[in-house]
């Protein structure tokens, strides 16, 4: 079964994720499970959906990292901590949805996230 949205349909579905994210956060994990790093979400944390599309407003850098490891997911959490979604992480060549200039995470060390755009198919 295929369902397709249409734009309205997907950047209302979109602004409703933002409303549940803002001021919320990103945990980046490692394969193990162990959380590496928080990165906190602005409130608002995005802009209003176009184009099927979210652009995240700045992200607050991780000052020192949690614990040292190999960044393979990632959860967005609502500014209660409940899950609003999870998804993988990689590399600036690979095509995870979060993509790092590089996935190892050292312990005590600065964690950035330039940019993060959620898009609707």
């Amino acid at each position: 079964m295929i369902v397709n949205l249409s734009e309205e349909a997907s950047n209302a579905m979109l602004d409703v994720l933002a409303g549940m994210m803002d001021g919320g956060s990103i945990k980046l994990f490692s394969d193990e499970g162990k959380t590496l790093a928080v990165l906190k979400l602005s409130d608002p944390s995005v802009r209003a959906a176009i184009d099927r599309e979210l652009v995240f407003n700045q992200i607050a850098e991780e000052d020192a990292a949690l614990a040292q490891g190999t960044a393979s997911s990632a959860r967005v959490d609502a500014a209660d901590g409940t899950e609003v979604f999870s998804c993988d992480v990689g590399d600036q060549n690979s095509d995870a949805v979060i993509r790092l200039n590089t996935t190892k995470i050292y312990r005590d060390s600065p964690v950035r996230l330039k940019s993060f755009r959620l898009a609707m198919p």
